[in-house]
């Protein structure tokens, strides 16, 4: 008796282990055309959009929206400036506030985002997002990305926008 409850006690464990490790697994989102991909704590469902040049993913708690330019519109509104000024300047034309400095993408050499609000539906809503911006001279192609955390807890979203890479 007490080596049957042994087994199933090490079969419960391992079931559980099993499942723990299944729902943790980072999904793994990518943008064929564009060569950029990221990975997310949490499984996000794509958004279909008409545009070429949009990549959105969301669930009830995250959205990730991303608009890819050619270098000429960055080089035409914001050349000159540092990577990290021009982020704070995109959550600014974008409407957010309570815009606080972010940090460097580190899968990129030239990234950066910035930690903000977005407004809600009444003054005392609000929504946190993380605004990110940047290039990939070799391809081309500059990119605005906005993770809105409806939860406002960024830490999986901060996750997310420190996975942006463009890929090989």
């Amino acid at each position: 008796m007490i080596r049957n409850m042994k087994k199933l006690l090490i079969i419960i464990s391992l079931f559980i282990g099993t499942v723990i490790t299944i729902w943790s697994q980072p999904f793994t989102y990518k943008w064929e055309g564009k060569f950029f991909s990221f990975i997310s704590p949490v499984e996000l469902t794509k958004v279909e959009k008409n545009n070429l040049d949009d990549f959105y993913w969301q669930n009830d708690e995250y959205t990730v929206e991303i608009t890819m330019f050619g270098l000429g519109y960055y080089n035409t509104y914001y050349s000159g400036q540092n990577i990290n000024k021009v982020a704070e300047q995109v959550a600014i034309e974008q409407s957010f506030y309570d815009i606080i400095d972010g940090d460097s993408l580190p899968l990129m050499e030239s990234g950066y985002y910035v930690l903000a609000k977005t407004p809600g539906m009444d003054e005392s809503t609000y929504a946190s997002v993380i605004v990110a911006v940047g290039f990939n001279e070799r391809r081309k192609f500059y990119f605005e990305a906005r993770i809105y955390c409806f939860n406002n807890k960024y830490k999986k979203g901060l996750e997310m926008v420190k996975s942006f890479r463009f890929d090989k």
